[in-house]
């Protein structure tokens, strides 16, 4: 199941100038909502941050440590802005939820087997790379993996094939292909009748003269 990430935040100001000084003191701004309660705007340090993403991914159930705040905040990643050049994190949307009740999350499909595809002489085509699941916070898988390796060429892998843990509904449709199997490339094209026979004739002609 998916780890719980804890993420250290600090309540922030809303005005623009804030927002350009939060981000050149390294820090991103963030909002928490849903649920209910008033929304919460925070910011966290950009590198411990961008560490985390880059480790864990944006997907899973972080807990945001709020300073001033006693309890911590469970949540899930909605969006992350990115800035268009340096792909550095400029703003996070985080939606709170409650571990009681059902929530709905995207999940990545981690493909094994395909070594053995290849030895087979097989060609892979990757499909859906994530699908929706619903489930409870503490049941949310890290990813869906699928053994791949029984395939043959021409066989086709769906969403509907995946298994997925208890607890765990999938939300995605149920034909969308996951993996193709394609067959093996033909080899070069063979080289057209009589072009041998041409090639003969030209060098006999050339040893004539």
């Amino acid at each position: 199941m998916a780890e719980t990430v804890v993420l250290a935040c600090e309540k922030r100001g809303l005005k623009k100038p804030n927002l350009k000084q939060l981000r050149q003191a390294g820090r991103v701004p963030a909002v928490i909502y849903g649920k209910g309660a008033d929304n919460l705007h925070v910011s966290l340090d950009s590198r411990n941050l961008a560490a985390v993403f880059r480790v864990h991914g944006a997907r899973g159930i972080f807990s945001l440590q709020v300073a001033g705040e006693q309890q911590p905040v469970l949540a899930l990643v909605r969006e992350v802005q990115r800035h268009p050049l340096s792909g550095n994190i400029e703003h996070v949307d985080f939606l709170r939820v409650r571990m009681g009740e059902k929530i709905s999350a995207a999940v990545p499909i981690v493909i094994h087997g395909e070594e053995e595809i290849l030895r087979k002489g097989g060609i892979l085509q990757a499909g859906a790379k994530e699908v929706e699941v619903e489930c409870l916070p503490a049941d949310l898988p890290d990813a869906i993996a699928v053994d791949i390796s029984r395939l043959n060429a021409g066989d086709k892998l769906f969403v509907g094939d995946l298994q997925v843990p208890p607890g765990v509904k999938v939300l995605s449709e149920p034909e969308s292909i996951v993996v193709t199997i394609l067959h093996p490339a033909k080899g070069e094209a063979e080289a057209p009748p009589g072009a041998e026979a041409g090639e003969a004739e030209t060098s006999a002609a050339v040893e004539e003269e």
